[in-house]
């Protein structure tokens, strides 16, 4: 769910300041009771007109000083798999952590041939 534009916190805001009761606030501006008080207790209380950043998930792990580690690491050594670039991290994370740090900075594994390429056909 998205937050309400600036705009109408704004329009609520000031109708309250004007004396406009919650019930009409609401019904002016097409939104619940609730929330018109919420966003004037916000004002009130913080000094906060705007919405609050919505966080949604944990903090990363890996954050931007690791993901670049982790970018060295790959360059250094492009064929490692996740699991060795996992145990060359300085943090305990998990394979799949590794994996979408990596996809978050865009990067592949370029993994060498084990064997060499068929004269006869794909391998």
């Amino acid at each position: 769910m998205e937050a309400y534009p600036t705009k109408v916190r704004e329009l609520v805001l000031d109708a309250y300041e004007r004396g406009v009761g919650t019930g009409e606030i609401a019904e002016t501006f097409q939104v619940s009771p609730s929330w018109a008080r919420k966003v004037r207790r916000r004002w009130r209380e913080h000094g906060v007109r705007t919405a609050i950043a919505q966080k949604h998930g944990p903090d990363p792990l890996l954050d931007a000083g690791r993901r670049g580690e982790l970018a060295a690491l790959v360059e250094a050594t492009p064929g490692a798999t996740l699991e060795e670039l996992r145990r060359q991290l300085d943090v305990p994370v998990s394979v799949s952590t590794v994996f979408r740090a990596l996809e978050d900075i865009r990067l592949t594994l370029k993994k060498s041939r084990r064997t060499p390429a068929s004269r006869a056909g794909r391998t």
